[in-house]
């Protein structure tokens, strides 16, 4: 990070992040920082609020960095997506993401989306059910999809826990990577999050400057391949991580669930 730079963080989240770039970017970096969530915007605005005009915030999601950097006049020198799903949302917003809690099965991170993970599951016809499912990686898709078809007939879904029911019945299993998965799978297609991801990825090469960096940090295969392949294939993009940056043991200790995640690093050439 250096002074008189423009950086960009795609993922605000509460602020963490934000705060570390305007931090080491003293005292004239410039962020421009989304957050697409609108509780955590609040929260992200009330906290980074103590540096003024060096932070402009949009309560967008990162498909929508392009556009704003071109509308502000301004290209970066360094972008910042952290694709992880923050603990506030998991914990508080009280919107479903989390099968530890009896919640509406919602899953939107932007009330502005049509689609919950309420409507997949109870609307939803079985090819398309399916295909969630198998894009989520989630073990046998198609016969857990008609599972789910035959359960909603009798109740449809409304809670978490109406789904973990089904799950420990369905696989006679409550393991949590399983329910993360199908949970997961459900999330990604409410909030269009692959597509999201590629549309962005395509974009932002186009605002950042000369030798300017976007660090993608992803925490499953499925976006971590996105970003592998978008890098490798985009001739603006001169790929710095060979391999992706995983977290140390130290790390891993201090908060487990970075256990998953992969930095890659890619260069506007």
């Amino acid at each position: 990070m250096k002074e008189n730079k423009i950086y960009v963080d795609g993922t605000v989240g509460l602020g963490g992040h934000s705060s570390a770039i305007l931090e080491a970017s003293k005292p004239s970096g410039i962020l421009y920082g989304f957050e697409w969530n609108e509780d955590s915007f609040k929260i992200a605005q009330e906290r980074l609020k103590k540096y003024g005009e060096r932070v402009k915030l949009f309560n967008k999601n990162f498909v929508f960095i392009k556009e704003i950097l071109q509308k502000e006049g301004v290209l970066a020198d360094g972008i910042l997506l952290d694709l992880g799903i923050s603990s506030f949302l998991l914990e508080g917003s009280k919107r479903g993401f989390s099968f530890q809690k009896d919640e509406p099965l919602d899953m939107r991170i932007n009330l502005s989306i049509n689609l919950t993970a309420k409507d997949i599951l109870n609307n939803y016809d079985f090819v398309s059910l399916s295909n969630v499912f198998k894009k989520g990686e989630v073990p046998k898709a198609d016969k857990f999809a008609k599972f789910i078809c035959e359960k909603r007939k009798k109740k449809p879904f409304e809670t978490t826990q109406d789904l973990v029911k089904a799950i420990k019945e369905f696989y006679k299993t409550s393991k949590k990577d399983l329910l993360a998965v199908i949970f997961q799978s459900l999330r990604i297609e409410v909030n269009k999050e692959l597509e999201n991801l590629e549309i962005a990825l395509q974009k932002l090469p186009d605002v950042l400057k000369s030798s300017g960096r976007i660090v993608v940090i992803s925490f499953h295969s499925l976006e971590d391949r996105i970003v592998k392949t978008s890098f490798k294939n985009d001739p603006r993009i001169k790929v710095l991580t060979k391999k992706p940056i995983t977290p140390s043991e130290e790390e891993i200790k201090r908060n487990p669930r970075a256990r998953s995640a992969k930095m890659r690093v890619g260069e506007k050439i």
